[in-house]
């Protein structure tokens, strides 16, 4: 019998907001648990730092450059190539719990057999929601909270399927912890202001070498003005808003230890992007490709033993995390993708790719009078993509200028060396590098199919 498949996927979570990635107070003790069981992947990117192209990406094995999706919401076609159907086509039963945000249509009772497909967008009409940096307390019966009621669902989804012997395919698409910056008590209350410390890298002006984007985000987002106790009460948040995620991984662990079947089940747990949380001097994210946005957490159960247990270093991409569980249970890549399963004996990547942006002129300057709350037009305007080695980054924007980080001594991309002569010549080949995996439609050129003549 193959193995079931839960996949956990919590909205916006930055790869350094858990205790088993070293950060040093949020005590993520669940997911801890399960990356001690199974496999860490300390370096692992998204395809797109923006929500639809990231999760499209994650499902397809393709790269926005070729798959198309660039904006926020679900516009894929459903009859495509995609995970899910290779995943029905084996007998798997499928079901989701939270925001799908990747197809276009009702996926429930198409592409999923049953379940919720719910996306609550940014909490706009939240009475608290003001500002981009805003956060509350969410009442237990709020519409808004969303998280421990899906992990509800999910489990007696879990528990139905074990009951019928049918293999089954979970996937938990919390909100969590993406803006509005809220979450129920006990979770709310879990840590102070006091706590948290601004990070290297803030600033509430430009400096030099900044992207246009970044300086249109802070100020049409009005985070110029944002006082530094609501950023630190919105991390508070934010870390409670994981915590809140956390303990829903522990529950899973448990139903699956109660039906004894975690020696069955692969577990897979994984962000779509990253949050800016105060990196730069704001909030929330845009098509850029700082560390805060594209590095994220994934964390493998493989029970098979096939991938490696521990810390994994290599250069890794989500929707490689994706290929991994198609290979454990013995099916094929749909069609298309460029991704790469973990349990195979392959080279490591030599970089990573990314791409993001809708193919519409970003504003040249600030838009005057413009206040907006969260990265809605014209915040996602404008394409670029990333190229990202062990130690440097590379990035190049349609319309902007580029930018160039060493992150082995500027971890928190300070400094863009993009106009440095003392960097011309790696520039030159990074340059190179992008363009031919841009190419390639993102996959790396050295992995073309060989075709006899």
């Amino acid at each position: 019998m193959r193995p079931n498949i839960v996949i956990i996927n919590p909205d916006q979570m930055r790869w350094d907001y858990a205790s088993c990635y070293g950060h040093p107070f949020i005590a993520t003790r669940n997911l801890d648990r399960l990356a001690a069981m199974g496999t860490r992947f300390e370096f692992a990117f998204t395809a797109s730092p923006m929500c639809g192209p990231s999760r499209t990406s994650f499902l397809t094995g393709q790269y926005p450059i070729q798959h198309g999706i660039r904006q926020y919401g679900g516009a894929y076609d459903q009859s495509k190539p995609n995970a899910l159907r290779v995943l029905g086509e084996a007998g798997y039963v499928r079901g989701i719990w939270g925001k799908d945000h990747c197809f276009a249509g009702n996926t429930i009772g198409a592409l999923y057999d049953e379940g919720e497909d719910i996306c609550i967008g940014v909490m706009e009409n939240h009475p608290d929601y003001i500002n981009a940096w805003d956060s509350t307390s969410l009442a237990a019966g709020s519409e808004w909270n969303l998280t421990q009621r899906l992990t509800d669902a999910g489990l007696d989804f879990i528990r139905r399927q074990t009951e019928q012997r049918a293999p089954f395919f979970l996937t938990l698409n919390y909100q969590d912890p993406h803006p509005f910056f809220a979450c129920p008590e006990p979770y709310s209350s879990l840590f102070t202001p006091a706590q948290f410390s601004l990070s290297p890298n803030y600033r509430p002006t430009p400096a030099p070498g900044e992207i246009r984007r970044l300086t249109n985000w802070r100020i049409h987002s009005n985070e110029v003005n944002m006082p530094v106790d609501a950023l630190k009460r919105a991390m508070a948040i934010y870390c409670g808003q994981i915590r809140y995620v956390d303990d829903q991984v522990g529950r899973v662990l448990a139903t699956l230890e109660e039906l004894r079947i975690l020696e069955n089940t692969i577990v897979l747990f994984w962000s779509d992007h990253g949050e800016f949380i105060g990196d730069f001097g704001v909030t929330h994210k845009l098509p850029a490709f700082y560390e805060c946005l594209v590095r994220v957490p994934l964390v493998l159960w493989d029970p098979t033993g096939r991938v490696q247990r521990g810390v994994n270093l290599d250069l890794v991409e989500l929707m490689d995390g994706m290929a991994t569980v198609l290979d454990l249970c013995g099916l094929t890549q749909p069609r298309g993708s460029h991704a790469r399963s973990l349990a195979a004996e392959i080279r490591p990547r030599r970089d990573v790719y990314a791409d993001a942006g809708m193919l519409v002129r970003q504003p040249q300057e600030p838009v005057p009078g413009l206040r907006i709350k969260s990265a809605k037009p014209p915040t996602p305007f404008g394409p670029g993509a990333m190229l990202r080695t062990h130690d440097w980054k590379l990035c190049i924007y349609a319309e902007d200028q580029g930018e160039l980080y060493n992150l082995k001594v500027d971890p928190f991309e300070t400094t863009n060396l993009f106009h440095d002569p003392d960097c011309v010549g790696l520039k030159t080949e990074m340059m190179q590098r992008l363009a031919r995996r841009m190419m390639c439609g993102g996959q790396m050129p050295d992995e073309l199919p060989d075709v006899r003549l």
